[in-house]
């Protein structure tokens, strides 16, 4: 049997580094499998994933389609303004226009989807009010930049943020408005957190300078993480890559937990010791290297190794996967990854309360 996840309250105080009673490390999105991981392992990956708890729970809230609304909702509930040119699936990632020129933007906010309807957060919901005692956590993946390159290809939005930035800020604004009423949507059903993400970095650097993010970027995540506090809410991000040169500028627009001090392309020790008092970490296990790659006890010393790296009496740390757990990944590692971080987690809480 799993161990009892922390409550509300011992949640708080990880994520606000208040300290006091908090009797383990937690975890969350420590489960991140890849799809072709599920597929691979089937119910023995089940089997070990029950056995390890959960410290939050999702919440997530029918977000648009790209090109059809979900079933129920109007059908203007969609991103795209365009027919289905039918052939996205064979393009890559980053150049699947579900808009196809940086020219329609002004047409596509004018026909932007509206997410303010309550029925949308019926699931966060209910899900939320059988858990009054446990944290909960709204998902809405996709926020400024992933958005808008999404949608418009990434190379054209590189260009749009160089060529045209009055009409990229335009686009901005619209996504920004967007996403304050999914984290109202989510504050009345009852989240404690809002998780969001912009992958801003590659492995060795930032995808754009760091004035660029700071003129274009950083006002409205600025705006996103205020109105979530202003709800009684924290602003989780998600951000991949070498975002070193951004960590100041994520503690001055109000950044409560960060994921995922991605290893190898960041040094997790040096961002522990400088920002351990001003951002709480959802502190990654490398996902490319040591759990496909290592054996299992290379896998039981790193998720001690991030632990002791990350956690602090004041709380500050929860443990989850960097990023998607691949196929490649053998089960026995990832059985030591999840029944280590549990274990170890609360050995390592123990020591603080002697």
């Amino acid at each position: 049997m799993p161990a009892t996840p922390l409550t509300l309250d011992q949640m708080r105080r990880v994520v606000e580094r208040r300290g006091g009673d908090i009797p383990g490390v937690p975890l969350f999105w420590h489960k991140f499998y890849n799809a072709g991981t599920a597929e691979k392992y089937g119910d023995d990956l089940r089997d070990v994933s029950q056995t390890v708890v959960d410290d939050c729970i999702s919440l997530n809230y029918v977000a648009p389609g790209n090109f059809q609304a979900p079933e129920g909702a109007p059908p203007e509930y969609r991103w795209a303004i365009e027919d289905d040119p039918g052939d996205l699936a064979a393009r890559g990632i980053t150049s699947r226009l579900v808009v196809s020129s940086v020219e329609l933007i002004d047409s596509f906010i004018a026909a932007m989807p509206d997410p303010a309807d309550s029925a949308y957060f019926a699931n966060a919901r209910c899900l939320a009010e059988a858990n009054p005692n446990r944290y909960c956590v709204g998902w809405d993946f996709f926020c400024l930049f992933e958005r808008a390159w999404f949608l418009f290809g990434m190379e054209n939005i590189l260009c749009e943020m160089l060529l045209e930035p009055e009409r990229m800020k335009r686009l901005l604004r619209a996504f920004t408005d967007y996403h304050k009423t999914v984290i109202s949507g989510y504050a009345a059903a009852g989240a404690h957190g809002y998780f969001t993400s912009d992958d801003l970095g590659t492995q060795e650097t930032l995808i754009f300078s760091r004035q660029a993010f700071r003129d274009l970027y950083m006002p409205f995540l600025a705006e996103l993480a205020e109105h979530c506090h202003s709800l009684g809410m924290h602003f989780w991000l998600h951000t991949c890559g070498a975002v070193t040169d951004l960590l100041d500028d994520f503690v001055e627009m109000g950044v409560d937990v960060l994921h995922p001090i991605q290893p190898v392309a960041m040094d997790q020790q040096a961002v522990a010791d400088q920002y351990r008092d001003k951002l709480t970490f959802l502190a990654g296990i490398d996902v490319q290297y040591l759990l496909p790659g290592g054996t299992r006890d290379d896998v039981e010393a790193g998720t001690k190794a991030l632990i002791d790296t990350f956690d602090h009496e004041a709380g500050g740390c929860i443990l989850a996967a960097s990023n998607g757990i691949m196929p490649e990944t053998p089960l026995e590692n990832i059985g030591a990854w999840l029944t280590t971080a549990e274990i170890y987690g609360r050995q390592k809480r123990m020591t603080y309360a002697r």
